[in-house]
C-alpha cells in the first residue's frame, strides 16, 4: 500500500481507496439538513401563495354575493367553503360599493404545530347592484 507523510510527528497517512473513508458520510450529514430546510421553506411559500389565492377567490365571490343582494350569512358560508373553515370575513360598504376582506391562516398540513406561518389576507371591492343596500 502506498503511503505519504502528512503529519508533523512523522506518521504516515494511507493513500488510495481508504484515504477518503468517511468523507461521503460527513458531506451527507451536512447536505441532508440543508436540503430539508430548503424543502420546508419552499413548501411554506407554496402553501402561503395557495392560501392567498383562495382568499382572493373567496373575497371576490363574497363581494359579488353581497353586491347582488344575498345575505351576509350566505357570503360567510361561501368564504368558508372556498378559503377553509378558519377563514374570517369582514364586510364594509363604501360609496355605492361593498368591500370584503378575507383572512386565513397559511398552514402546512402536517407541520402546522411546528411552523407558525403568518395569516394571509385578500380584499375585493364590488359595486352594488341598483336597488341593493348592504
Amino acid at each position: 500500500m502506498p503511503a505519504r507523510s502528512g503529519r508533523a510527528d512523522g506518521t504516515v497517512l494511507p493513500t488510495g481507496s481508504n484515504a477518503d473513508s468517511g468523507m461521503v458520510t460527513a458531506e451527507l450529514a451536512i447536505a441532508l439538513p440543508t436540503v430539508f430546510v430548503v424543502l420546508v421553506a419552499a413548501l411554506s411559500g407554496l402553501f402561503a401563495v395557495t392560501t392567498e389565492l383562495r382568499c382572493t377567490d373567496a373575497a371576490a365571490t363574497a363581494a359579488r354575493l353581497v353586491a347582488r343582494g344575498e345575505s351576509v350569512a350566505t357570503a360567510q358560508s361561501a368564504v368558508r367553503a372556498i378559503a377553509g373553515g378558519a377563514a374570517t370575513m369582514q364586510l364594509s360598504d363604501q360609496a355605492g360599493s361593498v368591500r370584503v376582506d378575507v383572512r386565513a391562516p397559511a398552514q402546512i398540513p402536517f407541520l402546522h404545530a411546528l411552523l407558525h406561518l403568518p395569516a394571509v389576507s385578500a380584499d375585493f371591492r364590488q359595486p352594488l347592484e341598483p336597488g341593493v343596500t348592504p
